[in-house]
């Protein structure tokens, strides 16, 4: 059977692509489809997060016929509106006005905001860009799931994320989190576990220039890795 498999940041720039159509046996597991891989092209995918169908994925899950399998490194931490969320992620510049013009009703009396921007000097060391790439549909899934995880513990909420990808350079915003709420205390606490939940999760990956050269930024993981 053939499926694809699909390549993100670091190793897409190791493999010289970013896909490939693949010969597999039935009833391969991921963690199969990866040795095959690495095998083949002297890739290592060890730490990689895996996601079948732009859903996060075991190690251990059984690939069909025509399945689509990316391959993620941990995560450096189109749009689209599902009920009282907005997601995007893209290289159009971020914009606090369309937010509030998204978050702003009548019946929500407090908004909180959170911009997260290009630093400079990071770690003692002058930064020039950031690369940012990103998996946009498993990204906007699980940023509508934040959504509805932080609507669960906080009740109520409009929520506006969006992140972007491509170079950007100091003081220029990467990512922007919005929240809208009746109460001023369901709002801060929705907008921080949003931050801390996406930092882990959401597929974005950084590649840094700075005064050492270029270098992707360590990741991080919150899901079984091969």
């Amino acid at each position: 059977m053939q499926v694809k498999a699909v390549f993100f940041a670091r190793l897409k720039r190791e493999l010289g692509q970013g896909e490939l159509t693949l010969d597999a046996p039935a009833g391969v597991t991921v963690r199969q489809l990866a040795t095959q891989i690495e095998a083949a092209h002297g890739l290592s995918l060890r730490g990689c997060m895996v996601a079948v169908n732009e859903t996060y994925a075991t190690p251990e899950q059984v690939v069909e016929a025509g399945d689509e399998v990316a391959f993620l490194p941990p995560v450096a931490g189109g749009s689209g509106e599902v009920a009282a969320v907005h997601t995007g992620v893209g290289e159009a510049p971020l914009s606090l006005e369309a937010a509030d013009r998204f978050l702003v009703r009548p019946q929500y009396g407090a908004q909180a905001y959170f911009v997260g921007t290009v630093r400079s000097p990071n770690q003692g060391k002058d930064v020039t860009f950031i690369e940012y790439e990103g998996y946009a549909p498993l990204a906007r899934r699980v940023m509508q799931d934040a959504a509805a995880a932080a609507q669960e513990r906080h009740g109520e909420l409009r929520v506006y994320i969006e992140h972007r990808t491509g170079r950007l350079t100091p003081g220029e915003a990467s990512i922007l989190i919005g929240v809208a709420s009746p109460h001023r205390r369901a709002a801060l606490e929705a907008c921080d576990f949003l931050i801390e939940y996406l930092k882990v999760e959401v597929p974005v990956w950084k590649r840094e220039g700075d005064e050492d050269g270029e270098h992707w930024v360590t990741g991080q993981t919150g899901h079984e890795t091969l």
